[in-house]
């Protein structure tokens, strides 16, 4: 995900009552997350839905290896071989 740029991508909670579209438009178009405020301080944050969905992707793989790194401290392993008959059985 891009960092958010101060000048550009911080609006009031008005601005998206108002002009919503635009700013839709704009985290499409730059990728970046607009942060929403409220009296000055962050109440929402929204993001372009492939921005949205990479980032889901990459925190669901770094638990999946958190859950492996676990088990493997625990010394709940597979053989080389039941670990291919696992792979082997994904997408049946």
């Amino acid at each position: 995900m891009k960092t958010v740029r101060f000048t550009e991508d911080v609006r009031p909670i008005t601005d998206l009552k108002q002009r919503a579209a635009e700013i839709v438009d704009h985290t499409h178009r730059t990728r970046r997350p607009v942060l929403l405020t409220r009296r000055g301080r962050g109440v929402a944050v929204l993001l372009d839905v492939e921005e949205y969905e990479a980032l889901n992707d990459r925190a669901n793989f770094i638990e999946a290896v958190a859950v492996g790194a676990e088990a493997a401290r625990a010394g709940d392993l597979h053989s080389n071989d039941e670990a291919m008959e696992i792979l082997d059985s994904f997408g049946d």
